[in-house]
């Protein structure tokens, strides 16, 4: 696994790095890792992967991490959710915050690669959360195509079917209030709060389907 350490990039053994943590948690689309910092300093019993493909965004984070007064649960991978590092099995919970880009496609559905792969990563009965920018629909970017502005309606109706056609069940979807979207503690979810008068987030939470063996 290509790990981010400051400006450098190094391999490193994920097994070595999770020996001692029974659980770990996968940030998916970290952006600059601060969500996965806080995850990390309230569990510091489980190691906290924070996953990106643009290291530069992760470098300022990553360093503050491994210094001495940093959070030796955390680390920073540089990779793709359509090319996760083999070694990411096992995986406990599944975060992945205000999407943009391809990993927007995937979480809609859009294209199954992306949610395959994080069910290839998570345990059986692994617990999945996401949160939609649903501003990315007013107007529609790109990236959306023509998937409608997402509803809880919709994500159960809808969306639920292409969850667990790539091995996921929706528990719940809803809209986010102030105090949740402020304990995502990211930064792009703090930026957009302080430029719109009104922010709209829907959160989704699901877990990985058991696999049934005979």
């Amino acid at each position: 696994m290509r790990r981010i350490v400051g400006k450098r990039v190094v391999e490193a053994d994920l097994a070595a790095l999770r020996d001692g943590f029974p659980d770990v948690l996968l940030d998916v689309g970290t952006g600059d890792g601060k969500h996965a910092l806080h995850v990390a300093r309230q569990r510091p019993d489980w190691l906290v992967v924070g996953l990106d493909a643009n290291r530069d965004n992760l470098a300022r984070t990553a360093r503050l991490a491994a210094g001495k007064k940093g959070q030796p649960n955390v680390v920073y991978a540089w990779a793709a959710a359509e090319t996760l590092p083999p070694a990411l099995r096992d995986v406990a919970e599944i975060h992945v915050l205000m999407p943009w880009g391809s990993l927007l496609r995937g979480l809609l559905g859009i294209d199954d690669t992306i949610l395959r792969n994080l069910a290839t990563a998570a345990r059986d009965g692994a617990r999945l959360l996401v949160t939609l920018n649903l501003h990315a629909w007013r107007p529609p970017v790109p990236e959306v195509g023509d998937t409608p502005e997402p509803t809880p309606a919709w994500v159960r109706d809808v969306l639920a079917q292409s969850y667990a056609r790539t091995g996921w069940t929706i528990d719940e979807a809803h809209y986010a209030d102030d105090a949740e979207i402020a304990a995502l503690a990211t930064a792009w979810s703090q930026r957009l709060r302080s430029s719109r008068g009104r922010f709209d987030v829907l959160t989704i939470t699901g877990s990985r389907t058991v696999t049934v063996r005979s």
